[in-house]
């Protein structure tokens, strides 16, 4: 490129006149000027040589005369701004005002400039094609070698808008994620074993009662447990780091000013293999907990007080199915035979519906157990444990064939309450099918790792808006289901991440899978699988 205004036509511009100014001796004469440079040795470089550099320096470079006319540009300024040098040499540096800055940030740096120091700021400017960008901008003044006095200024822009966007955005987010903690009343924390660090989160500061700058250790924090859950938390913490296991557990927290809290917390090892790096959240969940206690109470009080109503329902029914069979031996009127025959049905059918509402309230009370335990995950071979229920069916139901198929992976999940779901879905299996009821249990892993668990029957299948209801997670007045089985199966499973898939069997019946995400932790022929993996 050709210079409108070379370099060698400003007087006295030598490299470091672009410095800030400051030896390292703390002069602002040029006697000291760092870097190895000295003012020798900057008169004897070739000025070709100095001003191909400045041609080809990534930052945009221009020079000003005293009175702030352009002079000079280098081709980053060109590419920076937009502007040719042949548009802004001549012209002032006006020409890249964005209007963001008000008259005093100018009238400060010429009163900076002009006194012969250095200024340094951010700045907002205009391209010449009108969008504004952001540079990080240094005004050096030049001086004449003889006088001393201040000829031209040289200004150095580096373009920081993307930097400053990127800022921005992780400001965005950061104030973003603050007011989600805050409002969900949630935290979150990395432990990195090897750094031997402790990192939380404003929102997890917030749950413990401590300071905005507090940084804990491990122990610190295991410390904040209550004595109750502590040595829980300090187990599932080594698990974790010992077989990349996750936990998502509930737990007694004693915050610093000695209030004690119940949150749930949850921890997922970082990466495939081995680990030192464990990711987590923390909740703050008093509230919901005392929320959720409040309503198992009540629903323990009505299911105590339906089976008893019920019980009785029974009883005083069958004392009077005794009552009619005495009748019915002093009864030879066959009219009267047939009415009392009637009303003997008729009772026995509110003996069974009574003991199937029992039957359904123990169920309720079974799961309502089992439920506030779900979230405590371990590995569960599937295989072994399809043989165990299919082997417990056998001998209740020696008239019904059940097969176990697949290979033997694991799932991440409680086993008991797959094992729960697995019975209600082999309940609903025999009871829809023939008096010789062929049921399959399957397992089968995917290429995405993810593991199916299904049941298929040769019965007279699902109704569809039985499936329906289930697939959408809700019943309405005019579409629900007419059991509780398969809602059992859908609240045990969604917890532990997975889901229910309902699908026709062939040439009948029906296929119900319990569908769960691929498991991190894989067995390894080194050592010991952790306890429960096959039990």
């Amino acid at each position: 490129m050709t210079m409108p205004a070379g370099l060698s036509n400003v007087p006295g511009v030598h490299p470091m006149d672009m410095s800030d100014g400051d030896g390292e001796d703390g002069s602002t004469d040029g006697s000291a000027r760092g870097g190895g440079w000295t003012d020798a040795s900057c008169r004897e470089l070739d000025p070709a040589w100095f001003e191909r550099a400045v041609e080809a320096a990534g930052h945009a470079i221009f020079i000003t005369d005293f009175e702030g006319r352009i002079v000079y540009v280098n081709p980053a300024f060109e590419a920076v701004t937009g502007y040719d040098a042949a548009d802004a040499v001549g012209r002032s540096p006006d020409i890249l005002n964005s209007g963001h800055h008000d008259p005093d940030y100018f009238r400060r740096l010429w009163e900076t400039i002009v006194a012969g120091e250095v200024w340094q700021e951010e700045i907002v400017n205009r391209r010449a094609g009108g969008e504004s960008y952001i540079a990080n901008q240094t005004i050096a003044p030049i001086v004449d070698d003889e006088d001393g006095s201040i000829t031209h200024f040289v200004a150095i822009q580096t373009d920081i808008t993307e930097r400053k966007e990127h800022e921005r955005a992780l400001e965005r987010s950061r104030d973003l994620s603050a007011r989600t903690e805050e409002t969900a009343d949630v935290g979150g924390w990395e432990l990195d074993v090897e750094a031997g660090e402790l990192r939380w989160t404003a929102g997890t500061r917030r749950i413990h009662g401590v300071d905005p700058s507090y940084e804990p250790s491990l122990e610190d924090a295991l410390r904040f447990y209550h004595p109750t859950s502590r040595d829980r938390i300090r187990g599932l913490v080594e698990r974790a780091l010992d077989w990349n296991l996750p936990y998502d557990v509930e737990a007694q927290l004693v915050t610093a000013d000695g209030t004690t809290r119940v949150v749930r917390t949850t921890c997922q090892p970082v990466g495939d293999g081995p680990t030192t790096v464990l990711r987590g959240t923390i909740q703050d969940i008093t509230e919901r907990k005392a929320r959720r206690q409040q309503l198992m109470v009540l629903n323990r009080v009505l299911r105590h007080n339906l089976r008893n109503g019920l019980n009785v329902v029974i009883g005083n029914t069958e004392r009077v199915l005794t009552t009619l069979d005495a009748v019915e031996d002093a009864v030879e009127d066959p009219s009267l035979l047939a009415s009392l025959e009637e009303t003997r049905t008729d009772l026995g059918a509110i003996v069974s519906a009574a003991e199937e509402l029992v039957d359904t309230s123990e169920r309720a009370r079974q799961f309502d157990d089992l439920y506030q335990h779900i979230r405590d995950v371990r590995p569960v071979g599937i295989r072994p444990l399809l043989e165990a229920v299919a082997a417990d069916y056998r001998e209740a139901h020696p008239a019904a064939t059940l097969r176990v198929e697949g290979a033997d992976p694991f799932v991440l999940a409680n086993r008991y309450a797959v094992r729960v779901a697995l019975e209600e879905l082999v309940d609903n299996a025999i009871q829809h099918s023939s008096t010789a009821p062929e049921v399959t249990l399957r397992v089968a892993e995917g290429t995405d790792g993810t593991i199916r668990i299904s049941v298929a029957d040769r019965g007279k299948g699902i109704p569809e808006m039985e499936r329906e209801v289930i697939e959408a997670g809700e019943e309405r007045p005019l579409k629900h289901g007419s059991g509780l089985g398969l809602w059992i199966v859908k609240w045990l499973v969604t917890p532990l991440g997975g889901t229910i898939e309902i699908a026709d069997n062939e040439p009948k019946g029906t296929v119900v899978s319990m569908v769960f995400p691929a498991a991190k932790w894989r067995p390894s022929a080194d050592g010991p699988e952790p306890s429960d993996a096959r039990t």
